[in-house]
């Protein structure tokens, strides 16, 4: 009789069932991809990747016949580089489940898999929107040149929080933001993103006749291509304060870093568990402009 191998009793099927539920991610965990472009042509390899920020917009000039004195616009550029992490994680499964799964002629229970995937997508996103303290990484709400609005306070004069203003005082201080990215040449406010306690604010009513919400109105004004909302950005103002973005999306202005998206490695067997582990290699937020990005806070 052939002796059994017990670290072979995961099979190929097996790990396919894994694969499969680890690449098929919900759109509700890719809230920074489905808003920013994703680079993800720098190696798995590099641990850093050096980009130009643009301090101010370039300028340019008509020249007289035979003038030399061509503007540069290398004074408004900033080199800046930023350290590229893996984002890690692992579950296990027991050969008892194994067993159970292959005695029932069934897939394994990949819940597991599932989980660990929403913890890298959750840590992924963190990175982009708040960045990492202990790792000195900024993200998007806190990039260093950013514009930051602090908005206006209540007709009462009492509070600048939404849950104490009208439909129209919160319009007003998002119209404010759009406008403060659109006067900047060649650039347009696409992106709206609040927090998700902040969002509901948004359904308050602006126009008493019709109904109309701020939300519908800004929807109805096409002010903005994408309106969506994550938990990641709550407090992130100033001293703690909640806050919103207004922003433009294209990858002129902001990306994220992606060299390697999420991989299963290769299993680790000890009895009685395998353990799976998952790497994704992540470079947070590419802040090219962050003058086109504006915070209001104190909502």
């Amino acid at each position: 009789m052939p002796q059994f191998r017990e670290d072979a009793m995961l099979r190929p099927q097996d790990l396919e069932a894994v694969d499969k539920k680890l690449y098929e991610p919900k759109k509700e965990e890719l809230k920074a991809r489905t808003i920013l472009n994703v680079k993800t042509d720098v190696p798995a390899g590099a641990e850093t990747y050096s980009y130009d920020v643009m301090t101010r917009s370039g300028s340019a000039k008509i020249l007289a016949p035979g003038a030399t004195d061509i503007p540069l616009v290398d004074a408004d550029l900033k080199r800046h580089t930023v350290h590229i992490y893996s984002i890690a994680t692992a579950f296990n499964l027991s050969v008892q489940e194994i067993r159970n799964a292959q005695m029932a002629r069934r897939p394994i229970e990949v819940t597991k898999a599932d989980t660990a995937r929403k913890a890298i997508a959750e840590k992924e996103n963190k990175l982009v929107w708040i960045g990492d303290e202990d790792h000195n990484i900024l993200g998007v709400v806190n990039a260093t040149g950013i514009q930051v609005l602090a908005v206006d306070n209540n007709a009462g004069g009492a509070s600048t929080k939404w849950k104490d203003k009208t439909g129209e005082e919160i319009l007003e201080d998002i119209k404010k933001a759009k406008n403060l990215v659109n006067k900047l040449e060649g650039h347009e406010a696409d992106t709206l993103l609040v927090s998700s306690e902040q969002f509901e604010h948004l359904e308050k009513v602006y126009n008493r006749t019709t109904m109309q919400t701020v939300l519908q109105y800004i929807e109805s004004q096409k002010w903005f291509k994408r309106i969506d909302y994550t938990s990641d950005i709550t407090g992130q103002g100033t001293a703690g304060v909640d806050c919103f973005l207004v922003f433009d999306s294209s990858p002129d202005v902001v990306e994220m870093l992606v060299p390697m998206d999420i991989t299963r490695h290769p299993q680790e067997y000890k009895f009685p568990n395998y353990k799976i582990p998952l790497e994704e290699r992540c470079g947070g937020a590419i802040v090219r402009y962050p003058m086109a990005i504006v915070r209001g806070e104190g909502i």
